[in-house]
């Protein structure tokens, strides 16, 4: 496996060699990440200079962060907007009469110190602050192709430490309660198994025009304007396999997005224990595995995203999608209707519709106020209300969640200032929902026994050098889910291409739902507290035989200091320093309280 690696990359490096030849036209087709630097300078230019912030629907083309541009007119910018706007230009610019093939090469050397291994709530990189979507590969190697002025491709190779892997030794290092752990193959362990094949981690071909854009593969998405996440799709999904169309101009843009996962029957699995039938993740039963196992079924979110610039300081958006579900393989074509309403299908053994909107408004130079709303479930009126259902008379449980923030921006010295505080609420079993109705059966409840058509999606990786599988399970968008109470407050400064430093402050209640709840419809008179955040679970729990022990909110407290600097010759080196506050994890009084002080060290070359 190795020397067809080292043969592919020398492949690529002579190919580079031989054809980095100027395309001779200008291709603004190069798609720029979700953490892209480029799109941030553009985005504290629009605050700056009184606009409210251009399209929150990312990653983006050249063509259209150009045209966000094109709105200022650069003599007359002046101080901090000046250097912004400089910047992104320079960055645009280059990429734009980039070779028809480029390539690159990045090393990131990450380590990550845990104080707190005694505790297994901070074991894994689930559980660290900076967040699996964050790490990096310890070696990458990155090709771009320019195509004439319309055709963009993306590839890249990388070598890094797989997510979960099972067996031969383990790349963490214990030094009392502390453990040490890094991104780098053979650092702390000697074993092949280590190794994540599941690169690469993103890979598309994209084409467009002045206006529009086409993008299939695999990248990461972030539709939203939040800082502590996003309700539809947030970005802390590592990578999406998805085709997106998007179209735009000044004051609109439209797109449509198609994005796969693996269907819940692959990893649901039924378990007989005692007679009682139960579901575990991931297969306790799982007939094959790894590279072995029959795929079976389709789960695509399947959505379409309208922004409008209402005025130069104020921009609405509307989102509509679905979850769409078909556990033979069935499709029905109308869930790929680009311009339609789709609850209206009305096929609720299928899909699931979700609604959002969004709010942004720079109401005086440097200072933006924002929002979100979602609508999962709602109850309109002639259902059944939570409020006043019974036994005998069960209601569907809203599904909502509302996102506000306020953002303060200015020039200071040679850098910008940014202070940024943010609150979200979420309702207990937003994103969760009831499964179709089995054949023969007239029901659509979620019993203990059935997987739901909801948001919680998996990324199939695999380890142990593809022979186990896993089923890494997120909400698709906001991050911390439903039955969630976050507060969260930032303050940065930066020097755009130099350096930056800052300080963030994280809140957050969190009730006793999670992404494994059973959902089902609710009365008032059995005790279920529908209140964001909930002290008590009343229903089956799929990761939790006994969830009905929960007797309390969980309150998390982050207090975090991070910075990166820009060193000569292609050096970037960066620290992070969290300590995280945890009372009842588990949703448990009985787990008391614990803490734990995390430390990432970052050290990063890249040759272009």
């Amino acid at each position: 496996m190795i020397r067809k690696i080292t043969m592919t990359a020398f492949v690529l490096f002579l190919c580079a060699a031989v054809f980095a030849a100027s395309s001779g036209t200008d291709n603004y087709q190069k798609i720029y990440g979700v953490t892209d630097p480029v799109y941030g300078y553009i985005n504290d230019l629009y605050v700056l200079e009184g606009y409210a912030r251009p399209s929150t629907t990312g990653p983006w083309s050249g063509a259209e962060l150009a045209a966000m541009l094109d709105v200022f007119d650069a003599a007359s910018l002046s101080g901090a907007s000046k250097a912004l706007y400089d910047a992104a230009c320079e960055i645009i610019g280059k990429d734009a009469q980039a070779p028809v093939f480029k390539a690159a090469l990045e090393i990131d050397e990450e380590l990550y110190i845990n104080t707190n291994y005694s505790s297994p709530y901070f074991r894994g990189r689930d559980n660290w602050v900076r967040g699996w979507a964050n790490e990096k590969p310890f070696l990458n190697f990155i090709t771009d192709e320019h195509i004439g002025k319309n055709f963009y491709g993306y590839f890249d190779l990388s070598i890094g430490v797989a997510k979960d892997w099972k067996s031969g030794d383990s790349t963490e290092r214990k030094f009392g309660d502390s453990i040490l752990w890094s991104n780098t193959p053979f650092l702390l362990a000697n074993d092949m198994k280590q190794l994540d094949f599941n690169m690469p981690l993103r890979a598309f071909v994209s084409a467009g025009g002045e206006n529009w854009t086409l993008q299939i593969g695999r990248d990461r998405l972030s539709w939203g304007n939040g800082t502590t996440g996003n309700f539809v799709i947030g970005d802390h999904l590592k990578y999406h396999n998805m085709a997106r169309f998007t179209a735009f101009d000044s004051s609109f843009k439209y797109t449509f997005l198609v994005s796969a996962f693996p269907h819940p029957q692959m990893y649901y699995r039924v378990i007989n224990a005692d007679g009682a039938m139960q579901y575990s993740i991931n297969g306790a039963n799982a007939v094959g595995s790894g590279q072995s196992q029959y795929m079976n079924g389709i789960a695509a979110f399947i959505g379409h995203r309208l922004e409008w610039k209402i005025l130069p300081s104020l921009s609405l958006t509307l989102t509509e999608g679905v979850m769409y579900m078909s556990k033979d393989n069935k499709i029905d074509l109308i869930a790929f209707a680009p311009a339609y309403l789709y609850h209206n299908n009305y096929t609720r053994s299928n899909t699931n519709s979700i609604l959002e909107l969004e709010a942004d408004w720079t109401f005086a130079r440097g200072w933006n106020v924002y929002g979100q709303m979602v609508i999962d479930e709602f109850i309109l009126p002639g259902e059944q209300n939570p409020k006043t259902a019974t036994p005998e008379h069960v209601a569907e449980p809203n599904g909502l969640g509302y996102l506000a923030g306020l953002t303060y921006t200015t020039g200071a010295g040679s850098g910008i200032l940014k202070i940024n505080a943010e609150g979200a609420i979420t309702a207990p079993y937003l994103y969760l929902r009831d499964g179709d109705a089995q054949a023969g059966e007239t029901t659509r409840e979620q019993t203990n026994g059935r997987y739901g058509i909801n948001y919680v999606v998996a990324i199939r990786e695999m380890s142990d050098c593809g022979g186990t599988q896993n089923y890494n399970l997120d909400f698709l968008g906001y991050k911390y889910g439903g039955d969630a109470l976050v507060g969260n407050l930032n303050v940065d400064y930066a020097v755009p291409g130099k350096w930056n430093a800052g300080v963030n402050l994280f809140y957050m209640k969190h009730g006793t739902h999670d992404k494994y709840t059973v959902w089902t419809r609710i009365n008032n008179t059995t005790a279920m507290n529908q209140t964001t955040p909930t002290e008590t679970h009343q229903t089956a729990n799929y990761n939790d035989d006994e969830a009905d022990l929960r007797d309390a909110a969980s309150t998390t407290v982050v207090a975090g200091l991070y910075g990166s600097y820009n060193l000569p010759w292609g050096f970037t080196a960066g620290a992070q320093l969290d300590f995280v506050s945890i009372k009842n994890p588990g949703n448990r009084t009985a787990n008391g309280s614990i803490s734990d002080f995390q430390i990432t060290l970052l050290l990063s070359y890249r040759l272009d």
